[in-house]
């Protein structure tokens, strides 16, 4: 590593105004160039005819860390073109750089760069518009120097965050409260070697950051440059931000939340970024310190320049030493939203506090022993205490818990926009014409939702508005979604004695297939429509889940579906596919379980998978059904079809088209079935086994003085203790409901097996 410490010994360099003309002259070809001194602490810099900076630098420093600087600005503008920041301009030798003497006969290094517009920003005005400017310009400047690389960028220099405490012990202050506070921080400063590193500016600071009519016009001076963590970088930035606080704490927060906010629309932090952010504000307060301390007397001559930060200094280190380390960190990860809420929050009571606050008996949660999940990854869910589940229930990460494709699908959607649907987005329209084309061409038209309750709340309102009916055919033991309307559709809802006028039931097919005809199917909807009728009522709408999950996950066949559809028509309703628990590739490679029974509906709905864990819903349905509600009302939904939302969906259909994943699931599924089936052979618990794609469901019987609803829920508190997360389902709450994630393999299955297989022999024990 190259050492610089000498450029902060040796004086800067002397030029006369003639000896400048000369240098100009001579290399630039220059004629009477009218000069300006400009700031700077070892250097010597000119403006040039108010169009160029002559930057001659220190005679100590090193050829080699100026070809750095002069090499760092030509990556720069190859990476971000957009970036306001200097070019260099070639002598007439054709050279980037000469090498002039100074008048005390000291080779220099010289160079003149174009000039930017606009003033630096230090000792004006800052509000928190501009303060996001800067912190949004500090992340530009980082992410365009990735992938520079200079043997020089390892050189020491004393603006080093990480060299505070050696800086500090050298100017002599390294005690009392300093001393303590350089203590402090010693771990923040260890922790950035495993954090993201590369070649930094490392002095994004007010007086380099140039501004013209509340705008940030340029990034100049890159004369600190050193291979360092990014997250130093920033906290140069912060620190040169709230040092402007003026020891106001609530000015300080604004400025601090203005600079984080600019900064990570263009660069993300990560959590263990922000951990150590604050500690490494007060090094560099430390270190502005000590420079100042070191440097005021050996440079009298500059003596406001150096000690320009001190008074500002020490009131922000004043406002920021006050909170601990865990407090400060606290406070930056919530501003930076990096903050662990499953760690920031104390287990402890979580079930009472979560019961007093959330509804109680109205919001129950799984489980005899409630479990706190904190990380969910591919087929596996992870408790706080470490435990790790196998999933064997959600639907809603379809393609597995926390996949890379959504979280930054949506995530780099969420840095650009999100707002409603009533603007035009591409990816909206897109994603609706991929809907489209997987289903059959009647039907030509998708209404995006937010779930699948309002998915099919819509398609109630369709169904009422197209026919001018107001009742609907469910099935016996149904459930469609938790809004009002939709619970008088989920009979499984309904409590004793309950039934609304305007729903009338169907029997579920329960039985063998031959008898499950269509005729059978449209003479269930006949009667269901003549008790409707009876009561003054005429159907609108009749609607089943395709899989029959609720009644038990039913192996319905496709004349069966066909006669609902029949049915449905000869009635005068319309037919609803409900595909939220049943549809996105779970049945298989046509992605849809109704196509699978060769029918059309009229309406389908989806709902969970579509976001694989960002909600989204939607409708699909015929124009014609679609504009006889247009005809009186229209219909929005606030959070329905964003930007982010269709950045989820697409995820979703991407994976699932492009790793063929709906037909290796129905494989895995059929490899499940068959082992439920032979150890239900052997299992005096278990009964038949059914389903399609990756779905089952299993019977659980009476065992002795234990209904099968009892012997259901003990089973699933068992499989809680082998690592299994699994459901129940059916009218008596006696079915086994195993509907994980798509990403299931053989392995995860043979897994399970042998878990339920634990689970059973311990019931019996």
């Amino acid at each position: 590593m190259t050492t610089a410490t000498g450029i902060f010994a040796e004086p800067a360099p002397k030029f006369s105004t003639e000896s400048l003309h000369a240098v100009l002259g001579e290399h630039w070809a220059l004629a009477d160039p009218v000069l300006k001194p400009l700031d700077s602490e070892r250097d010597l810099n000119v403006l040039v005819d108010g169009r160029f900076v002559l930057k001659i630098s220190n005679p100590a420093e090193q050829a080699e860390v100026v070809d750095m600087e002069t090499r760092a600005l030509d990556h720069v503008h190859a990476a971000d073109p957009e970036l306001p920041v200097p070019e260099t301009v070639a002598t007439t030798a054709g050279e980037p750089v000469a090498r002039p003497l100074d008048d005390a006969g000291r080779e220099c290094l010289a160079r003149l760069i174009t000039l930017l517009p606009g003033s630096p920003l230090e000792g004006g005005p800052l509000d928190p518009d501009l303060a996001a400017q800067v912190g949004a310009v500090a992340a530009r400047v980082s992410v365009a120097l990735q992938g520079f690389f200079h043997r020089c960028a390892g050189r020491t220099l004393m603006w080093d965050i990480r060299r505070m405490p050696e800086v500090l012990a050298a100017a002599g202050i390294a005690t009392g409260r300093l001393g303590e506070l350089a203590e402090r921080v010693a771990p923040a400063l260890a922790a950035t070697a495993t954090l993201p590193s590369g070649v930094q500016h490392a002095d994004v600071t007010l007086t380099n950051v140039l501004a013209s009519r509340a705008s940030v016009t340029g990034v100049i001076d890159f004369g600190d440059m050193h291979h360092t963590a990014a997250v130093a970088d920033l906290a140069v930035t912060l620190t040169s931000v709230v040092r402007l606080s003026g020891g106001d704490a609530d000015r300080l927060w604004r400025l601090v939340d203005a600079v984080l906010r600019g900064y990570q629309r263009h660069r993300s932090l990560s959590p263990a970024e922000v951990a150590v952010l604050g500690e490494l504000v007060i090094a560099r307060l430390l270190t502005t310190l000590a420079v100042s301390a070191t440097r005021r007397g050996p440079h009298a001559d500059n003596h406001r320049y150096i000690t320009q930060y001190d008074t500002n200094s020490e009131q922000a280190l004043e406002l920021l030493s006050a909170f601990s380390v865990r407090e400060l960190a606290d406070r930056l990860a919530r501003l930076a939203g990096t903050r662990d809420l499953t760690a920031a929050i104390s287990p402890d009571g979580l079930p009472a506090r979560r019961a007093q606050a959330m509804g109680g008996k109205l919001s129950p949660l799984f489980y005899r022993r409630p479990l706190e999940i904190v990380r969910g990854e591919g087929p596996w869910l992870y408790a706080r205490d470490g435990a790790r589940y196998l999933d064997a229930y959600n639907n809603v990460a379809v393609i597995g818990h926390t996949h890379p494709a959504v979280t930054q699908a949506v995530r780099l959607q969420l840095a650009q926009l999100n707002t409603h649907s009533r603007y035009l987005h591409a990816g909206i329209v897109e994603l609706s014409e991929r809907i489209l084309a997987t289903m059959p061409a009647p039907l030509d038209t998708v209404l995006f939702t937010t779930s699948g309750t309002e998915a099919n709340e819509l398609a109630w309102r369709l169904a009422t508005e197209y026919t001018g009916a107001g009742a609907a055919v469910i099935a016996e033991h149904a459930y469609h979604g938790a809004s009002k309307w939709m619970a008088d559709l989920s009979s499984n809802e309904w409590p004793a004695g309950y039934r609304p006028a305007h729903v009338a039931t169907f029997e579920a097919p329960r039985g063998p297939a031959p008898e499950l005809t269509e005729t059978v199917a449209a003479e269930r909807i006949r009667r269901a429509d003549e008790t409707l009728r009876a009561a003054g009522e005429r159907p609108a709408l009749v609607l089943a889940d395709s899989q029959f999950t609720s009644e038990g996950i039913l192996d319905v066949p496709g004349e069966f579906v066909a006669g609902l559809v029949s049915g449905a028509h000869a009635a005068g309703a319309l037919y609803l596919a409900d595909e939220v628990q049943s549809g996105y590739g779970r049945s298989g490679p046509q992605l849809w379980r109704f196509l699978l029974a060769g029918v059309t509906p009229d309406l389908v709905t989806l709902g969970k998978p579509m976001g694989a864990g960002y909600p989204i819903g939607a409708v699909v349905t015929r124009r014609e059904i679609a504009e006889a509600l247009a005809g009186s009302y229209e219909y929005f939904s606030t959070f329905a079809a964003t930007p982010a939302a269709a950045a989820a969906g697409h995820a979703v259909l991407d994976v699932l088209g492009l790793t063929d994943l709906p037909a290796r699931a129905a494989a895995t599924g059929t490899f499940l079935r068959e082992g439920l089936r032979a150890l239900a052979a052997e299992e005096p618990l278990l009964g038949e086994v059914r389903g399609t794609g990756l779905l089952a469901g299993v019977d659980v019987l009476a065992s002795g003085a234990s209904t099968s609803r009892e012997v259901t829920r003990a089973l699933l508190s068992e499989l809680v203790g082998q690592g299994v997360l699994a459901g129940s389902t059916g009218p008596r709450g006696d079915v086994l409901k195993v509907r994980p994630p798509l990403v299931w393999e053989d392995t995860h299955v043979t897994q399970f097996l042998e878990r339920l297989r634990r689970a059973l022999a311990a019931l019996r024990a």
